[in-house]
C-alpha cells in the first residue's frame, strides 16, 4: 500500500500535493530528530538526474525516513524504552540461565517488542524531489579613475611582496625592493582583476557559490570578466552601486556582497545609508581594500601650461603646480625640467619651491634653438625629487611635447603715416628674423613710393582685399593707425577688406592692433570690426581725453612670477620684472589709448602703473591677447615700443615683436603646413571619454582633397605607437575624422601621415576626472564602517585570502517540488524482519530447554 502525501501536516494527503510548490522540504541533517508530525531519520541522499550536483534550476531527488506516529523524544527515551526493556527483562528473571543467555534472550525479545513498537510508530520511506539554486555572491569592483593608480608601497615590502606573489611576480623578484618595484608597476584595477581571477572566483566555484561580478564608477554594470577592468570612470559612487547591487538580489539566495576597491565614494548616495537596505535582508558586505591604506604622504605634480607648437628658436616655457600632501615639513624640493632625446635626459632649468597644499605654481623654460628639420619635436620631462616613503610615484613627473615648426612667419603691417612706431617696427620686420617674411604698405605714401618688403618678395601697389590673398599669403597681419575701411580710395574695397580680415582671424590667422593717436581704434568702435580685438572700447571716445601725456609711466605685468611669452624678454622673472617696471629698465610711455577692459576669456599682459579711467576699478590694459575662434589677436594701447631702443639697442625691442610675431602666427601654424591641418577637438580629455581627431587637407592647387582615408600615428606618454585611420567627413570636403576610447593619463600626440610622412601633428592630454584626482588615497576607515554595520569582514588586498573563510559552501536554496510516502509495515521486508526475531528467540529458548 502507498500513500502520497506532504510532509507538511498542513498539505492535504492527496495525489495532487505532490507538486505543490509550498510542500516543506525533508530535513537534510544526519541521524534521528524530530520531524514536524514525528520523528525523521536521514539516510538522506540528494541527486540530480545525472548522478551529480544538481545544476541552478535543475530538480535534485532526496530520499529520508520518518515515523509519522512517533511520540515525543522525552516520552520514548524517559517511558518507551525503559518499560520495554522491563518488560523483556521480566520476562526472563526466574528463568535459572547464564548471564550471557539471559543477555541474550532479554535482548532479543527487547528488539521483537522495539520492531513491534516501530511498526506501531508508523515508519514512511520520503521520497521529495527539490529545486536547488546555488547560493549567490555579488562581487562589486570598482571601475573608477582612482583604480589606474599605481602604489609604491615605499617602506611596506611585506604587502609588496604579498601583491607581487598574487599578479606572479613572487617568483621573479629576488629582493624585497625587487617585489615593490615589480607591484609599483601595476595598477589597482590590474592587482584587484589578478585576485578575482586567481583567489576569489575559483574559491566561490569550489564552494558552489554563483558569482556574479559587477563593475562600478557612477553606476553598476555587469562585468563580464576580471580582466576587463579598467580604471576610467569619471567618479566613484560606491552608495549608488551598493543600492543597485542590493537591488538584483530581491528573491535571490545572496549570502553575500563583496566590495572590492579603494573605497573613496566621492559622489552619489551616502554608502553608510545604502546599507541599510543589507542589513534589512541580512546580507553581510565584506570589504577589500585596494592601495596603500597608510596615512598619505605625497607630493603632485600637475601640468598647468605648454604650448603644443612654437617655431624655430623660440623658448618653450612649461608651467607646473606641485601640491604637497600629509607633508608637514616646510623644505624646499627641487623641481627639474629635462629634455629628452632618445634614451637620455639633459636638464634644462630647474628651480627649488616650498611645495603647499594648495598647489605652489612654478614656470620653467627651455631656451630656444635651430632645429634644421621639418617637423621636429622637443621633448620634455618634468619631475620632483621624491620624498622618504612616498605612498604614489606615478604623479611625481608629467611630460610635454612641443613640435617645432620651421615655416617661414608672413607678415603683412598697414599703416596710415610713417610715425616713429612705423619706422622702427618695419625696420625691424626687414631685419631681425629670418624666419619672418614681410611686406608693408603705408597708406599716405604717393603711388610712386617703393613700398618695403622682405628681399625677394614683391613689393605691394595696393591692398590685398580678398580673404583667399590674406589666407594664401599671411600668416600675421598688423594693423596700425589706420580705418580699414578707408585702406583704398573704393569704398567696396574698404568692406571687403574688412570681411575678408574677419575671415582671414576666424580660419586661424593672427591680427595685431598697435593703437594711433588718429584712426586706430578709434574708427573701428561700435563696429563688427571691434569683435576680433580682445578688448572692449568705449564707442563715444570720450576716455581718451583723460589722459595725461605729461608723465612717463612704466608698464606693470600682470603676472610677473609667470609673465606669458610675450612679455618675456629675459629668463629670469624677476630680471624681466625689472626691465618692464623699474626706472632703469625700458623707456616707459607717455601716450596711451583707454579702453573699457579687456573681454572674458582674454589675458591682460600688461596694466598701466595707475590710471583706472574704465571705472571698473581695474587698472587700464596696456597689452591684452586673446581668440576669435581658432585665430589670435593681440591688442597694443602704445605707439611707444621704439623707445625700448634708447637704452638697450634692438635687443628687446625685436625680442617682443618677435614674440609676439610668433605667438600670433602660431594660430595658423601649430598644426601642419598650410595644406595639412590636424587638430584634437579637445584640449584635454578624461579616461572615460572618447577622443576625437580631425584632419582638414588640400591638395597641391590648395582643394579639399578627395580620397578614401588619411593615416594618424598615436604616441602615447609610454612611448608606444599606434596607427589609425581617418575617414571622411562626407558633409566637409576636406575634412577627414575618427574617434577611440582615451589611453592612460599623461600627454599624447598624433602625428598625420602623408606617404609615411609628418606632415601635422595634434597633441592633447588625458587626464584623471577632477573627482577622482582630487584624492585618489584608499578610505579603509570608511570600508571597515561598511563591514562593520552589516556584520561583514574588511580585509586589504594583500590579506584578502582570510576572506575566503567567510564562504564555506552548503548554502544554496531548496525548495520541495513534490514528495512521496511509502509505508514501511505493509512490506515483506517488515514482516520477515519482525518473524526473525521471534524466530531467533524461540531457537535460544529451544536451546536452553525453555521449552
Amino acid at each position: 500500500m502507498t500513500l502520497r502525501r506532504s510532509p507538511s501536516p498542513a498539505t492535504t494527503e492527496t495525489a495532487e500535493s505532490r507538486d505543490l510548490p509550498g510542500s516543506a522540504p525533508p530535513s537534510l541533517e544526519l541521524g534521528w530528530g524530530p520531524a514536524a508530525d514525528g520523528w525523521q531519520g536521514d539516510g538522506t541522499t540528494s541527486t540530480s538526474a545525472s548522478g551529480a550536483a544538481p545544476a541552478e534550476g535543475q530538480p535534485d531527488t532526496a530520499t529520508s525516513w520518518k515515523l509519522l506516529e512517533a511520540p515525543e523524544p522525552w516520552v520514548v527515551v524517559l517511558v518507551v524504552l525503559p518499560l520495554s526493556f522491563a518488560i523483556a527483562w521480566r520476562a526472563y528473571a526466574r528463568e535459572h540461565l547464564s548471564r550471557g543467555a539471559r543477555g541474550l534472550l532479554v535482548g532479543l525479545r527487547w528488539l521483537s517488542l522495539l520492531a513491534l513498537l516501530t511498526i506501531l510508530a508508523r515508519p514512511v520511506q520520503v521520497r521529495s524531489q527539490e529545486r536547488v539554486t546555488p547560493a549567490q555572491i555579488l562581487v562589486l569592483a570598482d571601475d573608477s579613475a582612482s583604480m589606474s593608480r599605481r602604489d609604491a608601497y615605499t617602506g611596506a615590502e611585506q604587502q609588496a611582496e604579498a601583491l607581487a606573489a598574487l599578479v606572479g611576480s613572487g617568483s621573479d623578484v629576488a629582493s624585497p625592493g625587487a617585489a615593490r618595484a615589480a607591484v609599483a608597476e601595476t595598477t589597482r584595477a590590474e592587482l584587484a582583476a589578478a585576485w578575482l581571477d586567481r583567489e576569489l572566483l575559483p574559491h566561490l566555484e569550489r564552494r558552489d557559490y554563483d558569482a556574479q561580478l559587477l563593475r562600478f564608477a557612477t553606476t553598476a554594470e555587469a562585468l563580464a570578466q576580471a580582466e576587463d577592468l579598467s580604471g576610467r570612470g569619471p567618479a566613484t559612487h560606491l552608495g549608488d552601486a551598493l543600492g543597485a547591487a542590493l537591488a538584483q538580489s530581491r528573491g535571490r539566495p545572496v549570502k553575500g556582497i563583496v566590495v572590492l576597491g579603494d573605497g573613496r565614494s566621492n559622489g552619489g548616495l551616502d554608502p553608510m545609508a545604502a546599507t541599510e537596505r543589507a542589513v534589512q535582508a541580512g546580507i553581510p558586505v565584506h570589504t577589500v581594500v585596494v592601495g596603500d591604506t597608510r596615512p598619505e604622504r605625497n607630493l603632485v605634480l600637475e601640468l598647468v601650461e605648454a604650448p603644443s607648437s612654437v617655431l624655430e628658436e623660440d623658448e618653450i616655457s612649461v608651467t607646473v603646480r606641485v601640491r604637497a600632501r600629509g607633508v608637514e615639513s616646510s623644505a624646499s624640493i627641487e623641481v627639474l625640467l629635462e629634455e629628452l632625446d632618445g634614451d637620455t635626459a639633459q636638464p634644462v632649468d630647474q628651480q627649488r619651491v616650498e611645495p603647499s597644499e594648495e598647489g605652489t605654481r612654478v614656470t620653467l623654460t627651455a631656451p630656444g634653438r635651430r632645429t634644421g628639420s621639418r617637423g621636429l619635436e622637443r621633448r620634455f620631462r618634468v619631475s620632483v625629487e621624491l620624498l622618504p616613503e612616498e605612498r604614489m610615484l606615478d604623479d611625481n613627473e608629467v611630460a610635454a611635447v612641443v613640435r617645432v615648426n620651421p615655416e617661414r612667419i608672413r607678415v603683412l603691417y598697414l599703416d596710415g603715416y610713417p610715425r616713429w612706431e612705423y619706422r622702427q617696427l618695419k625696420d625691424m620686420l626687414l631685419r631681425a628674423d629670418e624666419r619672418i617674411e614681410a611686406q608693408m604698405y603705408l597708406l599716405s605714401a604717393t603711388p610712386d613710393f617703393p613700398q618695403e618688403a622682405t628681399r625677394g618678395l614683391d613689393r605691394l601697389t595696393r591692398v590685398p582685399t580678398r580673404a583667399d590673398q590674406l589666407l594664401d599669403r599671411y600668416d600675421v597681419v598688423i594693423l596700425g593707425d589706420v580705418n580699414p575701411w578707408a585702406i583704398s580710395a573704393d569704398p567696396a574695397e574698404g568692406e571687403q577688406f574688412v570681411r575678408s580680415l574677419t575671415e582671414f582671424v576666424e580660419k586661424g590667422g593672427g591680427l595685431c592692433v598697435v593703437a594711433g593717436e588718429f584712426d586706430m581704434p578709434k574708427a573701428v568702435a561700435g563696429t563688427d570690426f571691434a569683435k576680433l580685438l580682445p578688448v572692449t572700447l568705449d564707442p563715444t571716445g570720450a576716455l581718451a581725453f583723460e589722459v595725461d601725456t605729461t608723465v612717463e609711466q612704466h608698464p606693470t605685468l600682470e603676472d610677473p612670477a609667470s609673465p606669458h611669452q610675450i612679455v618675456r624678454l629675459h629668463p629670469d622673472p624677476d630680471l624681466n620684472r625689472q626691465l618692464w617696471q623699474d626706472e632703469g629698465g625700458l623707456r616707459g610711455f607717455y601716450w596711451y589709448f583707454p579702453v573699457r577692459g579687456a573681454k572674458p576669456g582674454a589675458q591682460v599682459l600688461l596694466r598701466h602703473p595707475t590710471a583706472s579711467l574704465s571705472g571698473d576699478g581695474e587698472r587700464d590694459p596696456l597689452l591684452v591677447a586673446g581668440y576669435y575662434p581658432e585665430g589670435r589677436t593681440l591688442f597694443l594701447a602704445i605707439d611707444s615700443t621704439h623707445r625700448w631702443q634708447f637704452r638697450y639697442e634692438h635687443r628687446y625691442h625685436e625680442r617682443f615683436w618677435r614674440n609676439a610675431i610668433r605667438w600670433l602666427a602660431l594660430g595658423r601654424l601649430k598644426g601642419g603646413d598650410r595644406r595639412h591641418q590636424l587638430e584634437a577637438l579637445e584640449p584635454e580629455y578624461g579616461l572615460d571619454e572618447r577622443v576625437s581627431l580631425e584632419a582638414r587637407v588640400l591638395d597641391e592647387d590648395f582643394e579639399p582633397l578627395e580620397a578614401e582615408s588619411r593615416t594618424v600615428e598615436l604616441r602615447g606618454p609610454d612611448g608606444e605607437e599606434e596607427r589609425l585611420e581617418l575617414t571622411p567627413d562626407p558633409s566637409r570636403p576636406g575634412v577627414f575624422r575618427t574617434s577611440f576610447e582615451a589611453g592612460r593619463a599623461g600627454a599624447w600626440s598624433a602625428v598625420l601621415l602623408d606617404a609615411d610622412e609628418a606632415v601635422a601633428r595634434a597633441d592633447y592630454e588625458v587626464v584623471l576626472p577632477s573627482h577622482e584626482n582630487a584624492d585618489p588615497t584608499p578610505d579603509p576607515a570608511g570600508m571597515l564602517a561598511l563591514a562593520q554595520r552589516t556584520g561583514g569582514r574588511a580585509v586589504t588586498l594583500s590579506e584578502a585570502s582570510a576572506l575566503l573563510e567567510a564562504f564555506p559552501g552548503g548554502e544554496e536554496r531548496r525548495e520541495a517540488l513534490r514528495s512521496d510516502l511509502l509505508d514501511a509495515w505493509d512490506r515483506w521486508g517488515t514482516l520477515a524482519l519482525v518473524l526473525a526475531l521471534l524466530t531467533l528467540e524461540w531457537i535460544a529458548r529451544k536451546r536452553f530447554e525453555l521449552i
